[in-house]
């Protein structure tokens, strides 16, 4: 059974992974575009949550214009991935907290107890320090 602190920090890191790294890898061809001859890529979905839209038409032309070039653009379907990825980033976030929430609240009396000890720890009587 994984701890709650533990649960904590893998939702802090998939919310992390979530809004930092975009999705560039796009193997079907989309609407007889050629995936051989383009570059697909899209932006960073916390940077760019809602992408401007591609034309289609545009990159046709550019495909048609250029034969034996590769197009670099970024993939149509960019606008709608960049914000699934923001939701699940949102939601893993949640999680983390909500976590975190109850593992600091579980934890609030050891911490106690320790600072009450610290507080009251017996000491030899000796000055410390620059007092010697």
């Amino acid at each position: 059974m994984l701890r709650d602190r533990t649960v904590a920090c893998i939702c802090l890191l998939l919310t992390a992974l979530a809004w930092s790294t975009p999705i560039t890898l796009f193997d079907t061809e989309f609407e007889g575009i050629d995936n051989d001859r383009m570059e697909w890529s899209c932006p960073r979905p916390i940077l760019s949550p809602s992408p401007d839209a591609v034309d289609l038409d545009a990159l046709r032309v550019e495909l048609i214009s250029s034969p034996n070039e590769t197009v670099k653009s970024q993939h149509p379907q960019c606008r709608m991935l960049n914000g699934t990825q923001l939701v699940l980033g949102l939601l893993s976030l949640a999680g983390a907290l909500w976590k975190g929430r109850i593992w600091w609240l579980s934890t609030a009396g050891a911490r106690a107890e320790k600072k009450f000890a610290r507080l009251h720890a017996e000491t030899s009587g000796k000055p410390k320090g620059m007092l010697d």
